[in-house]
């Protein structure tokens, strides 16, 4: 005769392998593999220059996660599949904040997901088309900033054509640049900055209301840390710009030197306002 103790083991273990070989993929996960991604910018939107750093997975409803890049995210899902994916952004810079930043619609595909086998999926995001670019600077023909210098063409500390350039010194201590016309930007829709950056000094990113032609208001929006290497960064200015009244805006980079500095240099490249 089976014991009680004997029956409650075997009743558990029976319950558990039922349970198992119920399960999606009887347990044993698929996995999406992605390692590049690309974005598609289209005529008019500027740099193509991205630093998507996380990925939102979706499949036919089912919330997979996010991944930081590169991804290897296990699914226990199998067969014909719609896999979507969202970009997510370190948005301020910030490792600690990230969103979906919503610029870039979802990039979609079908794959086929067996057990124990991979995919391998390279996105490439493109903005929506509704998307405005009220400035879209490559300092590749001009200069919005006014007065500051362009790198040259060949110039070693490039990352896309040509930059913006500011050179401090002992006899240039704090340089402002102001951009040159007024940018319009459709009120109550969300609005953030795309940039890239460089540079061995910390900088401040600013911006003025115009109403008539005449400047308002003028302040920063946030102090920027100094990146040895090109750095891709977005900033959600939505709040800020439609808390002001004002018809239009101008934006600014500051930069002042530091004492006991003799010189330093900042670049910038790809500034784009983007209003979505």
């Amino acid at each position: 005769m089976i014991s009680f103790k004997r029956q409650f083991i075997l009743v558990i273990s029976l319950v558990l392998i039922t349970a198992c070989s119920k399960g999606p993929n009887s347990g044993i996960p698929a996995y999406i593999q992605i390692d590049s991604i690309r974005v598609n910018a289209k005529v008019g939107q500027g740099s193509s220059s991205q630093l998507i750093s996380t990925l939102w997975i979706e499949s036919e409803g089912e919330n997979v996660g996010p991944y930081e890049m590169p991804v290897l995210a296990p699914v226990l899902v199998s067969g014909e599949r719609q896999v979507i994916l969202n970009a997510g952004v370190f948005m301020k810079g910030d490792y600690f904040n990230r969103e979906i930043y919503p610029a870039y619609q979802p990039y979609k595909t079908t794959v086929v997901l067996n057990p124990a086998e991979t995919v391998v999926i390279n996105p490439v995001f493109e903005y929506y088309d509704e998307t405005e670019f009220p400035l879209n600077e490559d300092f590749e023909n001009g200069n919005i900033f006014g007065v500051l210098n362009r790198t040259s063409l060949g110039d070693t500390n490039n990352i896309e054509g040509r930059a913006l350039w500011i050179e401090l010194d002992n006899t240039n201590t704090l340089v402002r640049g102001v951009t040159s016309s007024p940018v319009d930007i459709t009120p109550l829709k969300r609005v953030y900055i795309e940039m890239e950056y460089k540079g061995d000094v910390d900088f401040g990113l600013g911006i003025e209301t115009l109403q008539g032609g005449v400047v308002g208001q003028s302040g920063y929006i946030d102090r920027i840390f100094a990146s040895e290497d090109w750095y891709k960064i977005y900033y959600d200015i939505s709040n800020l710009v439609n808390s002001l009244s004002a018809e239009s805006f101008n934006f600014f980079i500051e930069v002042e030197k530091l004492e006991g500095i003799d010189e330093s240099n900042l670049y910038i490249d790809n500034f784009k306002i983007v209003v979505i």
